[in-house]
């Protein structure tokens, strides 16, 4: 067992790049830190948000990396370079889940402001808001982009298409 320490709080979210060669974990600390699969070396750190990142995602080519946060921001990191590409903001809450839809053009958020959001990569721009009951925290979306999957505090499943 290979043990990987570096952040300075608890850590989110760890996920795999596609081709199994990275590791991204998101952190209490703020930050995004990006890491050898095999080795276990610490590559790059990515620092914008100003408060916990809850989610971290490569897109399917590994060339960029998603992320929300309690700071209510998501942003879109480019992997290469360790630079922050992209801020969207429209949400008026802690953003607890974010992911791509299968075409890496157009995302999903859910947030403490009971809300989903869908956005347009290319322009930043909000697509459309669908209203929650309460407080959604975590998503999915189908691999055909047809339907998000949403969960939320007050023990319910939504299935949105």
């Amino acid at each position: 067992i290979k043990v990987l320490k570096w952040h300075s709080s608890g850590i989110r979210n760890v996920q795999f790049s596609a081709d199994g060669q990275m590791i991204i974990s998101a952190s209490d600390d703020c930050t995004i830190l990006q890491w050898d699969a095999k080795s276990g070396k610490m590559l790059k750190s990515f620092e914008g948000h100003r408060n916990t990142v809850m989610k971290a995602q490569f897109s399917s080519n590994d060339k960029f990396i998603l992320s929300c946060s309690y700071d209510a921001t998501i942003r879109i990191w480019d992997v290469e370079s360790g630079k922050e590409l992209k801020k969207l903001k429209g949400h008026s809450g802690a953003i607890n889940d974010v992911k791509y839809f299968s075409d890496s053009q157009t995302i999903a958020s859910c947030s403490n402001d009971c809300t989903i959001r869908l956005w347009d990569v290319k322009t930043e721009k909000e697509i459309q808001s669908l209203k929650n009951q309460t407080k959604c925290s975590a998503l999915d979306i189908s691999s055909d982009g047809g339907t998000i999957v949403s969960c939320s505090s007050d023990e319910t499943i939504q299935i949105w298409r």
